[in-house]
């Protein structure tokens, strides 16, 4: 098995829910950036040899082309490289104002 079916097979990087003391849920921003990646990884490796992505484990799934597989994957890692600009900013600028 190759590297990109390991990561076909990987598990996806399901983000921590944490409840803020007035109830409302939050989720790290790096779990967020890593869930879309781990997406993008895993759609990348099923679409690597070519074949229209057909099948599910759960029984049939959406026929799509790689190309359109790997554009999708693209535009995972592009938003999440976006947030992870602004997470940068963010940050940057609590640290400095402190």
């Amino acid at each position: 098995m190759s590297s990109q079916d390991d990561g076909h097979e990987a598990r996806l990087a399901a983000p921590e829910v944490n409840v803020e003391p007035d109830g409302r849920l939050t989720v790290p921003a790096e779990h967020v950036t890593a869930l879309l990646r781990s997406i993008a990884r895993s759609w990348q490796a099923g679409a690597h040899d070519g074949i229209p992505v057909l099948d599910t484990e759960d029984g049939p799934g959406i026929s799509l082309e790689p190309v359109t597989v790997r554009s999708l994957a693209d535009v995972l890692d592009n938003i999440a490289n976006q947030l992870d600009v602004q997470y940068i900013h963010i940050t940057t600028r609590t640290t400095h104002t402190e």
